[in-house]
């Protein structure tokens, strides 16, 4: 028989390991080189070629955004580019983390991801 539509297979996971698992993707991301802190990511004018300029000339093809607060001209900018994805910390997810080649956590964000699973 084939699965109901209705079937959830979530599985529930501690807190606790759950920081621990996301404290382990970051150390494993530094480790790689894919992880970068930047002072600040912000975009004058919610235009994606200009957003799209600054990641080619970074050299950034597929990139996960962590910003501490993603601001009007950013989401903007970013919702049409295809592998970019801009989100708070408390939406970083671990399929994230690892899906993206690159990781840029603006310093902020640092702030409250230590905050978060420390």
């Amino acid at each position: 028989f084939p699965n109901m539509p209705d079937e959830n297979f979530t599985q529930k996971i501690n807190k606790k390991m759950y920081r621990a698992g996301m404290a382990a993707i970051f150390s494993q991301l530094a480790r790689e080189g894919r992880l970068a802190v930047v002072d600040s990511l912000t975009v004058d004018s919610p235009k994606t070629k200009q957003l799209a300029a600054r990641f080619k000339a970074m050299n950034l093809e597929s990139v996960l955004v962590i910003a501490e607060e993603v601001d009007e001209n950013l989401y903007l900018a970013s919702r049409n580019l295809t592998n970019v994805l801009v989100v708070e910390p408390r939406y970083a997810d671990p399929v994230s983390l690892v899906h993206y080649k690159k990781v840029l956590v603006t310093k902020g964000a640092v702030d409250k991801l230590k905050e978060m699973f420390a």
